[in-house]
């Protein structure tokens, strides 16, 4: 057994989350798998862990050659006006995926209730540089869709479920799936919308399970639990599938989903180094959940937890337990 066990269990003894389950994989599959109790193979939340998935829909649909990376984003939505089609024309699918396309990190779409590129047209611009942004994941969903016909879960279906081979990925998933409750209500979210002087009368009762809901607001309230940035659902085993393909990829078209891109602070198009992630890249999800590729090493890791399901707001550092995981595989393995 590799050093996961351990420090997951320590992590839950000392309250970073309740449970939780891994799949560590090489090129040729999943080495060792495991969970803080049981046998594990339940579904999570993934969270912010669908917009690797949404990237990787995005560069496949790029390999058929329907858009280039650095198309105009409004000429791939039609023609739009005003403030909107002003945003919207210098602004590339690359800076999307890449957060570089001046949209602000987050807004309670779900509290304004207007329709979504109406909302668009009004938000102030985010900082200069990389803004880690929903939006722009929100964004990328519209484009997909658009440019292939297709609703989204079929996007992700045809486009990365299916060539990879992951049968445990769905938006909405069936509630006699063995599902890990994901929260107990969605108190981060309220406050941020205290700070920023908005009311929304619709969020779940305090301590409350949440079981196949997303956490993430804006995707169950305001898109119905299908988004881009959060909304999807999968397994540690479907997880570590799309971890794998990126360990074995040689394929240029995808290459860029791990390769850090200039001027982007260490973002990839799909994953970001840095941070939890010493060696390699990866990306996290607000559940507590990430997936971690490092392909020089060969290894990857799939980490999942539902660290948000306590009645209080989370108080652990989530991304210094991941790093220690990340770093201790490191010294294992070498």
């Amino acid at each position: 057994m590799s050093i996961v066990a351990p420090l997951m269990d320590r992590a839950v003894a000392e309250g970073v989350f309740p449970y939780g389950e891994w799949a560590l994989f090489d090129k040729t599959g999943v080495r060792e798998a495991g969970a803080t109790e049981g046998e594990g193979g339940r579904w999570f939340d993934l969270a912010s862990l669908t917009k690797p998935h949404t990237a990787t829909a995005l560069l496949a649909v790029a390999a058929e050659g329907r858009v280039g990376l650095d198309d105009p984003v409004g000429g791939l939505l039609g023609e739009a006006q005003g403030a909107l089609g002003a945003r919207l024309a210098g602004m590339t699918l690359r800076a999307l995926l890449t957060h570089t396309a001046g949209l602000p990190a987050w807004y309670p779409f779900y509290a304004d209730g207007r329709p979504f590129f109406e909302i668009l047209a009004d938000l102030p611009p985010g900082q200069p540089g990389m803004v880690y942004s929903d939006i722009g994941y929100m964004l990328l969903r519209e484009v997909l869709c658009a440019v292939t016909g297709l609703p989204f879960p079929e996007v992700i279906r045809r486009y990365v479920a299916q060539p990879l081979g992951i049968g445990q990925l769905c938006f909405c998933p069936d509630l006699s799936l063995p599902l890990v409750p994901s929260c107990r209500d969605n108190g981060v979210e309220e406050n941020m919308c205290r700070e920023r002087g908005m009311a929304f009368d619709g969020f779940r009762p305090h301590c409350t399970d949440v079981v196949g809901q997303p956490n993430d607001g804006n995707a169950y309230y305001y898109f119905h639990s299908v988004s881009g940035h959060a909304g999807l659902f999968g397994t540690r085993e479907g997880v570590a599938r799309l971890g794998q393909f990126y360990l074995n990829t040689r394929d240029p078209a995808f290459l860029g989903a791990v390769t850090p891109q200039p001027g982007c602070e260490g973002r990839c198009l799909a994953f970001h180094t840095g941070g939890a992630f010493p060696t390699g890249c990866g990306h996290t999800g607000f559940t507590g959940t990430s997936l971690w590729v490092d392909r020089q090493a060969g290894i990857g890791l799939a980490l999942l937890t539902n660290r948000l399901y306590y009645d209080h707001l989370p108080q652990a550092d989530m991304n210094a337990f991941r790093r220690e995981v990340h770093l201790a595989l490191g010294r294992e393995i070498h």
